[in-house]
């Protein structure tokens, strides 16, 4: 790195950590004011309140990063425009490319570490701050056992045992809309059993009571014997409350990292029921850090047309383009969970168009 780059990367550095912080303060202001309402019956000090703010900041740097550094790519390229910088150093036969270089071997360091840091460090702090904010609220901390499964009933397999259940009602120790199709080992069916709910007195217990219960018995053909009724009647079976929790999605998306979301992706695909949302999240968690290395194409491009370096004109631009990459990315995030498109491309759908333009950009880049 020469002089000139260090000059370039200086002036570009200074404008995105005091934008960066800006912003972050700005994200921090909001959340009070929107949030404060929630806790107004908080019995459990100041304290508590402050520790929800810090522990839910990290979670600001996920969204204000890419419009940050958007508009200090674009603002510090106008300005060197503006003065005449720019007109000066082209002269000199450094290209424009040549120009944005210390800034893109910036982004590429700035990926890695917005990678990490979402992973290790935003996500897991969002989880950890919802579960404050339930204390806050005078939810308890066990508010997230009192949660019913929002996707619907799960459909999931053990073995030779095949299960749908229409809600876990966790805290309780109980499943509503229970139905088991056991199969034999000749891969026939040897039993149907489906109750409106099953209980169990403990979450590691294996005897499960149920009620109003419809067992349906075959031979070892898998031909139809007989039809049982029953109010109330105990089996056992080899899965307890917690091997149906397992498949329980307790946490949002902006409460998972990778790591969980593969996990998630992995037990759905080994023991059944629907697992393209985990493996979409996994392929947007991995593709969003690259939104630092397009910018750089896309901001240096606008900032190279700004003739006024107006500070206005940047933010409006860079606001522009974080709304419409998020707008992507949900859009591809819905058509991956539906199916439409395959998880890999639904999440990396607006990546695919952001690396198109900034490939565009990169190939016409003459001025």
């Amino acid at each position: 790195m020469d002089i000139l780059d260090r000059y370039i990367f200086k002036s570009f550095l200074k404008t995105f950590l005091g934008t960066l912080l800006l912003l972050f303060g700005l994200a921090i202001i909001v959340k009070i004011i929107d949030s404060l309402k929630m806790f107004t019956d908080n019995k459990h000090g100041t304290w508590l309140l402050v520790k929800y703010y810090i522990v839910v900041s990290p979670s600001f740097v996920t969204f204000i990063v890419p419009p940050a550094l958007m508009f200090a790519i674009a603002f510090s390229v106008a300005q060197f425009n503006r003065h005449f910088e720019l007109t000066v150093i082209m002269t000199a036969g450094r290209s424009f490319k040549r120009i944005l270089r210390p800034m893109f071997i910036f982004s590429i360091f700035l990926s890695v570490a917005f990678f990490l840091f979402n992973e290790y460090v935003a996500y897991p702090a969002s989880y950890k701050a919802v579960d404050i904010s339930y204390v806050l609220r005078n939810r308890g901390a066990d508010a997230r056992l009192k949660k019913s499964d929002k996707n619907g009933d799960l459909t999931l397999r053990f073995a030779n045992r095949y299960y749908t259940i229409g809600t876990g009602i966790w805290y309780e120790n109980r499943l509503t809309g229970f139905h088991l199709v056991e199969m034999s080992s000749q891969g026939t069916i040897a039993r149907i059993v489906s109750a409106d709910m099953a209980s169990v007195p403990s979450e590691s217990s294996h005897l499960w009571t149920l009620k109003n219960v419809e067992i349906t018995l075959f031979n070892e053909q898998g031909a139809y014997v007989g039809l049982e009724t029953f109010d109330t009647q105990q089996i056992e079976l080899p899965e307890t409350l917690k091997s149906f929790r397992n498949f329980y999605i307790e946490t949002d998306p902006d409460e998972r990292s990778i790591f969980e979301a593969y996990q998630l992706y992995s037990n759905r695909k080994e023991l059944g029921g629907s697992y393209r949302e985990f493996l979409t999240e996994v392929f947007w968690h991995g593709g969003y850090p690259l939104i630092c290395i397009f910018i750089v194409f896309l901001g240096g491009m606008i900032g190279g047309k700004l003739k006024k370096a107006s500070a206005a004109t940047s933010i409006a631009a860079s606001m522009l383009f974080t709304l419409f990459y998020f707008f992507l990315m949900y859009f591809g995030t819905a058509f991956g969970e539906s199916g439409t498109l395959p998880p890999w491309i639904a999440g990396n759908l607006a990546n695919f168009v952001a690396a198109g333009t900034a490939g565009w950009i990169h190939y016409r880049m003459d001025f």
